[in-house]
C-alpha cells in the first residue's frame, strides 16, 4: 500500500475521532497568526486543502469567501459534509495533481497539517501545482508539523528554507513565518506556518 493509500484509510477508519479532535479547538485559536496578515476584503474565494471535518472551510465561508474544500478520506469528508452543510463546496481530490480544480483559481489557499504527508518528491510537484491556482495577489498559507505520529499514519521530513526557496521559484513572496506550539498540547510536536504572497511580475 503507497503512502497515500494508507494514510487516507488511516483518516477514513478514524473519522468520528478525528472529527471530534479537530472539531475541539476553534480555527480562530489554531490560524489566528496567519489571519492577521491577510486583508480578506479583497479577497472573494478560498480554497482548503486536507479540509478533514470543515472547521477551517467554514470559517472561511464565514469571511464571506467562496470556499472550496478537498479532502481525500470519504468517510471524513462525509462528516464535514454534514457539518458545513452547502455553505462549501467538496471535491474527492489529493495533492499534488489535484485534477479536479485544474480549470479554477483561488484568492486564498490553505494547507493546514498535510504538508508532511507528501514526500519530498510530491511537496515539490505541489507547489507547482499550487502556483498556477493562486489569482494575482492571492495567499497560500502551509502548516508544517514537526514531531512523529505514534499511530500508523506515515510522515515525511519537512524543511521550511526549501519550501520557501521551492515557493519563490514559483512567484510566490513569503510574507510570514511563524513557529507555534500544539494546540492540543502535545509535547512532541511543534508547528511552523509559512504564509506567501504571489509575486505580481513573476506569476508562472
Amino acid at each position: 500500500m503507497s503512502s497515500k493509500d494508507n494514510n487516507i484509510t488511516f483518516y477514513s477508519e478514524n473519522s468520528a475521532l478525528l472529527f471530534s479532535q479537530y472539531q475541539s479547538i476553534s480555527f480562530e485559536n489554531v490560524h489566528n497568526s496567519w489571519v492577521q496578515a491577510i486583508d480578506f476584503q479583497q479577497c472573494k474565494t478560498a480554497l482548503d486543502i486536507g479540509a478533514g471535518s470543515g472547521r477551517d472551510a467554514l470559517a472561511l465561508k464565514h469571511k464571506r469567501l467562496c470556499v472550496t474544500a478537498i479532502e481525500p478520506s470519504d468517510d471524513l469528508r462525509a462528516l464535514g459534509q454534514t457539518f458545513t452543510g452547502d455553505d462549501v463546496t467538496w471535491l474527492d481530490d489529493y495533492l499534488p495533481q489535484l485534477t479536479k480544480i485544474k480549470d479554477k483559481s483561488f484568492d486564498i489557499i490553505l494547507i493546514s497539517a498535510v504538508w508532511m504527508h507528501l514526500s519530498p518528491d510530491e511537496q515539490s510537484q505541489s507547489i507547482k501545482t499550487i502556483s498556477t491556482l493562486l489569482n494575482v495577489d492571492g495567499y497560500l498559507i502551509i502548516t508544517l508539523r514537526h514531531g512523529h505520529f505514534s499511530d500508523a499514519r506515515t510522515a515525511f521530513e519537512v524543511d521550511a528554507k526549501r519550501t520557501i526557496a521551492e515557493a519563490k521559484q514559483h512567484g510566490l513572496a513569503l510574507i510570514l513565518s511563524k513557529h507555534e506550539g500544539d494546540k492540543l498540547s502535545r509535547d512532541d510536536v511543534s508547528w511552523h506556518t509559512l504564509c506567501f504572497k504571489t509575486m505580481i511580475n513573476q506569476l508562472p
